[in-house]
């Protein structure tokens, strides 16, 4: 852990087995809620990128999600799960099973990045990605 911290990293540590980095789990989360969105006709692929970009990763860029949801409510984390809890649980409720990434949502979604982000730019675009991290 103290390599990881001398060359700029911030480590965390498990505290019991799990299948995957915690990194990858909440990733997955989001994505897969984001697929089902795309896939049942909610919105579309740049729908769930400007979300992200212009709402929750402005937020969770300098503050996670614990943090957001203390700020988000006048009395703190508390006050929020008890103004909010049974709604998110009701939400929740309704995400079903993992869904594989394959057919008409796949090609919905590559159409869009690739019209952003080209295939012939992607090793730049990858390095200018890497550069604002």
């Amino acid at each position: 852990i103290s390599i990881m911290k001398q060359i700029g990293m911030k480590p965390v540590v498990a505290k019991k087995e799990c299948d995957g980095f915690i990194l990858n789990r909440l990733q997955y989360a989001v994505l897969q809620e984001s697929w089902r969105l795309v896939e049942d006709g909610v919105c579309d692929p740049q729908d769930i990128d400007t979300v992200m970009t212009s709402g929750l990763g402005l937020r969770w860029s300098f503050i996670g999600p614990f943090q957001t949801i203390h700020l988000n409510a006048p009395e703190g984390v508390t006050d929020y799960a008890e103004r909010y809890s049974d709604g998110i649980v009701r939400v929740s409720k309704q995400f079903g099973e993992p869904r594989h990434m394959t057919g008409e949502t796949l090609e919905k979604v590559r159409e869009y990045v690739e019209g952003e982000v080209p295939m012939d730019k992607h090793k730049e675009n990858l390095q200018w990605r890497d550069g604002v991290l």
